[in-house]
């Protein structure tokens, strides 16, 4: 009995990142703290146009935001939203994003007949798809339990009262230590990979990085020579203790392209934030895949974020659809 309580609490604390819906040229998620996007993308044909985000935290009073990517070659600057023929002021945000100033803007969204960017004379630049959009923003307001409250985004109506969101889940992770990593030679990671991984008619130089986790452990990162794609590099981690010893690196989730915990796509390790990143490409723009961060709690690495786009067509405003706090 002790065994199957145990058993139960680790199948509960595992995580439950948030899924997508798409609605005809919209999509929408929300994470595991009620904080969702939508995302207009592209025509299907692949024309010109523009996305669209909009992205609200969980809270009651929560104001949403706006932001916009355009995918034209007309070369004109963006200066209006305009929805269905009102005008909100955009402020840029390097390169081809710009923010709407105004996030009013998002309740007229879901009942718009006519999005367009528009130039400082009122040209129109490049047009926002409206299908769907009343359904994902619905969508949205369902998920943030928002629906018959004045705050609601589509179905709006008298209740001023949204629930709190749920609780974070909060990771401990070990403190930090000035001592160097433990290293494994290049014969030794090319053991442990194994010769299909090692040995092919064009194998990539072996690309090995360590990190030091605590002061008992640290982290081996290591490429694949064989088997990668145009743009999805593959990885194998192992955790080395203090006397060498490797031993494949434990993941509470795995995501994207990789085969179990012993395959991460495009890894790397952020030292400042001390987490161990992946990013699975579903195409070589990398405008749909799955992104991910991990951070070592000394036994295992832990999923801190995960960020989604489902739909290969011209978005790279990914969803974020799991969150945890780290201390």
């Amino acid at each position: 009995m002790i065994a199957f309580t145990l058993l139960a609490a680790v199948a509960v604390a595992a995580p439950r990142p948030g899924e997508l819906k798409t609605i005809r040229d919209w999509t929408v998620g929300c994470d595991n703290g009620r904080a969702c996007q939508a995302v207009a993308l592209l025509p299907e044909d692949g024309a010109d146009g523009a996305t669209l985000a909009i992205r609200r935290g969980p809270e009651a009073g929560a104001v949403p935001e706006l932001w916009l990517t355009l995918r034209s070659e007309s070369g004109a600057a963006p200066a209006f939203l305009a929805v269905d023929g009102r005008r909100f002021a955009l402020a840029s945000d390097g390169a081809d994003s710009f923010r709407v100033r105004d996030g009013g803007a998002a309740f007229l969204l879901g009942q718009a007949t006519r999005i367009d960017i528009l130039d400082r004379a009122g040209k129109v630049i490049a047009p926002v798809s409206t299908r769907g959009s009343a359904g994902a923003l619905l969508y949205m307001d369902e998920q943030q339990r928002r629906l018959g409250t004045t705050g609601a985004l589509v179905r709006r109506g008298p209740a001023s009262r949204v629930p709190p969101p749920p609780a974070l889940p909060v990771i401990t992770s070990p403190a930090s230590t000035a001592k160097p990593a433990r290293m494994l030679k290049p014969a030794r990671v090319r053991q442990l990979l194994g010769r299909e991984t090692t040995t092919c008619e064009y194998a990539n130089e072996l690309d090995i990085e360590s990190a030091r986790l605590d002061a008992r452990h640290s982290l081996v990162l290591a490429s694949h020579p064989c088997g990668n794609g145009a743009y999805n590099l593959f990885s194998s981690a192992w955790i080395v203790d203090e006397a060498g010893r490797p031993r494949r690196a434990a993941f509470e989730a795995s995501g994207g392209m990789g085969e179990g915990d012993d395959m991460l796509v495009n890894a790397g390790w952020d030292a400042k934030a001390r987490r161990l990143t992946t990013f699975s490409k579903g195409r070589g723009l990398g405008d749909c895949g799955v992104g991910q961060a991990y951070v070592w709690d000394g036994t295992r690495f832990r999923l801190v974020h995960q960020e989604v786009m489902g739909e290969c067509r011209g978005s790279t405003d990914y969803i974020t659809t799991w969150r945890a706090k780290v201390r």
